[in-house]
Formats: C-alpha cells, sequence, structure tokens
C-alpha cells in the first residue's frame, strides 16, 4: 500500500479520535462532578454541625446549587441549602431550612443573604414556657398562642387563659406576645373577668437572640394550632465556628 493511500486514512481516522477523546474527558468531568459534589455537600453539612452553637444539636443536611466544580475554582459557592429535621436546641425540638449565597469554599468570611424558616410543632411550644416567669404554660391557636397563668384579682387567687397574638419585634432579636382575651380557668370562684390587670394588654417580651447567631434576626412569626415557623434572616453571617457559635443579646 503506498503512503499516498495511508495518509487520507490517517487523516480520516483523526476525527474519530478526538470524538472519542472529548466523550472520555466529557465523562470524567461528571463523574468528577458528581463525586465533588458528594464530598462538597458532605463537608459543608459537617462544619454547620460542628459550629452550632452550645445547647444545639442534631443532623444537618446540605446541597450546593449549580454545577460546583467551577464555583470551586473561583473559591465561592452560588448558593447553598442547609436542612435539619431533627434539630434540638435547649432540649426544644425543632426543624430548619436555610439558603446562604456566596459561600467561601475555605470556610473562611462571610456568606450572605441568609434566609430561613425554624419550624416548631405545637409539642415544641409548651416547652418554651419556661423562659418567661409570666406564664406557666404556651400553647398554639390559630394566629397566636394562649398563655395560662396565675395571677391574684380583688384578693382572689386565679388561674387564667389568655390568647393573644404574636410579633417579630423591630430590631430581630426576639418576639413579642400581647394578651388580649381571658377567661378565668378556677370557674369555681365565679368570677366573669374582661380583663385581668398586669396580664390583659400587657406586652410579653421573649428574647430569641440568645438561641441564634449574633448576625442573625427574627422577622416574621407565623402561627396555626399544629406549628409557628420563624423567618430568620442575616445580611452577613460569619462562617468561622466562633461566628457561629457566638449567640446574641437583648437589652
Amino acid at each position: 500500500m503506498s503512503a499516498a493511500t495511508e495518509t487520507p486514512r490517517k487523516r480520516r481516522r483523526w476525527p474519530v479520535v478526538l470524538v472519542v477523546v472529548l466523550v472520555v474527558l466529557a465523562g470524567l468531568v461528571v463523574v468528577a462532578e458528581f463525586v465533588l459534589r458528594g464530598v462538597v455537600d458532605r463537608i459543608i453539612a459537617e462544619q454547620v454541625e460542628q459550629a452550632l452553637p452550645d445547647g444545639t444539636t442534631g443532623q444537618v443536611d446540605a446541597h450546593a446549587d449549580g454545577v460546583v466544580i467551577p464555583q470551586l475554582l473561583r473559591g465561592t459557592l452560588d448558593r447553598v441549602e442547609i436542612s435539619s429535621s431533627k434539630l434540638t436546641v435547649d432540649g426544644v425540638p425543632l426543624a430548619a431550612e436555610v439558603t446562604a449565597e456566596d459561600v467561601p469554599v475555605d470556610g473562611k468570611g462571610d456568606v450572605h443573604d441568609v434566609d430561613g424558616h425554624v419550624t416548631l410543632a405545637a409539642s415544641s411550644i409548651k416547652a418554651l414556657a419556661k423562659y418567661s416567669p409570666l406564664f406557666d404554660r404556651m400553647t398554639l391557636v390559630d394566629g397566636g398562642v394562649e398563655l395560662s397563668g396565675s395571677t391574684a384579682v380583688l384578693g382572689y387567687d386565679i388561674t387564667y387563659a389568655a390568647r393573644g397574638q404574636v410579633v417579630a419585634q423591630d430590631d430581630g432579636k426576639g418576639v413579642t406576645i400581647t394578651p388580649k382575651t381571658v377567661r378565668i380557668t378556677n370557674s369555681a370562684l365565679g368570677l366573669q373577668l374582661e380583663k385581668i390587670p398586669g396580664v390583659t394588654n400587657v406586652p410579653v417580651q421573649v428574647c430569641t437572640a440568645t438561641f441564634l447567631p449574633e448576625a442573625l434576626r427574627v422577622r416574621s412569626f407565623d402561627v396555626s394550632q399544629r406549628q409557628a415557623t420563624v423567618r430568620i434572616t442575616a445580611d452577613a453571617l460569619p462562617l468561622t465556628e466562633q461566628g457561629l457559635r457566638t449567640v446574641g443579646s437583648c437589652g
């Protein structure tokens, strides 16, 4: 076979070889993306679990949106979703879903535009009564909560249940419960009161900042009989262990 015949055949093989190489490379990239995604998600989840504030425990899941390889090369993940259905804060069980943007791959610096929701079941809400000396028990009702407590009126020791609204405080560091309607629960006294001095229309301040990283703020509180959902946000949140473990305070 002459050299003139071999050359065109070799030239015809080059496009085929090139296509095969490109297919193999694409397959390797897909495999690398799949492997790296699992590694990245797992590392983020472990870092968050290790950095939870004192008194908070639970299992965390994480997911980085988009194709991770170019984000890793850039050093920043565009958007990360973090969730947990098994968190416990100071003995109170809850669930949480949070998204954050501009997450540093090396774990140094701040994440931005943090937006999340924390959900507490009705059974969890009852345990929150221990954080206020003004009432003995708290239960969920549609649109608010019912507070149970005791006080003295006209020389009588009475027990009561007061229903009130719950709103986030302007500074985002807590919620305010304002009892509106009341009823006497030790009915044997025969008292009928529409208002109880010191209870009706007296705002009850509940500090939530002491359970959250310092940069997080409570923005809204949505209540039904079954659960309460709290929206939390932060413009910037330190990703360091110290930044996440340092909780806020109320003045």
